[in-house]
């Protein structure tokens, strides 16, 4: 199928821990399958790098990029990179989620505090 040929898109969240195939990952991978060139964005490069790697064993065409998209800087280079690679930007699949075990919030604020950031007020 090439229902994303000639399409070029970034895929955050790219990258899986452990042996499972996290959503970002199959996201990226059946994109690349239909035809689009992916760059895999995670916030561990060597994860989004075993994305490609995967994506490239199949034929398709991916680059890896390290972003925290908790920080405008980093989204802001990672189009940047898409576009500089592969010449455009079509689709963006924002995929980020983390995982935190703990016994409780309580054992873990700052833990806590990644998954409820604190409420800001913004003024016009």
């Amino acid at each position: 199928m090439s229902r994303l040929a000639g399409k070029v898109a970034i895929v955050t969240g790219a990258g899986s821990s452990g042996k499972v195939i996290g959503n970002g990952k199959a996201t990226a991978i059946l994109f690349a399958r239909e035809g689009a060139k992916v760059l895999c964005a995670d916030a561990v490069e060597d994860r989004a790098r075993e994305t490609v790697e995967a994506i490239l064993k199949e034929g398709g065409t991916a680059s890896a990029f390290r972003a925290d998209v908790s920080k405008a800087a980093d989204c802001k280079a990672m189009v940047q990179a898409a576009v500089e690679r592969y010449g455009r930007l079509d689709i963006l699949d924002n995929n980020v989620g983390i995982s935190v075990r703990a016994e409780s919030p309580a054992c873990a604020p700052t833990r806590a505090r990644r998954i409820r950031p604190r409420r800001r007020r913004w003024s016009a």
